[in-house]
């Protein structure tokens, strides 16, 4: 049985992107997507995914409030940030409890990228 994932990103292309890397390169089950950190918050509750990605600057609810929130409920959860902040934004995100940290942009096409990525997801799931 595959590994389940939520993708949360404010950039449909970009959710499709990811969707397209957990599923082909990772062999991931996707199992929603969401918009902001008020879907982000709302999906983990409902699927309790395996890994959740969430980006820091969305509406609504930004990536660094639905991550408190989600680790506020499961403690365990792994959360994979992906975002174009940088900085200070990634350390805090860190600190509170995030998993690991993709900057974007996000280049798929780039072998190097990917490996640092799948690595990114090993370590996550190895620690």
């Amino acid at each position: 049985m595959s590994n389940t994932v939520i993708v949360i990103d404010d950039s449909i292309f970009l959710i499709k992107q990811i969707v397209d890397f957990f599923e082909k390169q990772l062999n991931f089950q996707v199992v929603a997507t969401g918009n902001d950190g008020n879907d982000a918050v709302e999906l983990y509750k409902k699927y309790k995914p395996d890994l959740i990605t969430l980006d820091i600057t969305m509406p609504n609810k930004d990536g660094i409030e639905a991550l408190r929130e989600i680790l506020s409920t499961d403690p365990d959860a792994k959360v994979l940030m992906i975002s174009a902040v940088r900085g200070s934004a990634m350390l805090e995100c860190m600190d509170e409890g995030a998993k690991g940290y993709v900057e974007k942009p996000l280049k798929f096409n780039d072998s190097e990228f990917v490996k640092d990525f799948k690595e990114s997801i090993k370590d996550i799931f190895c620690n």
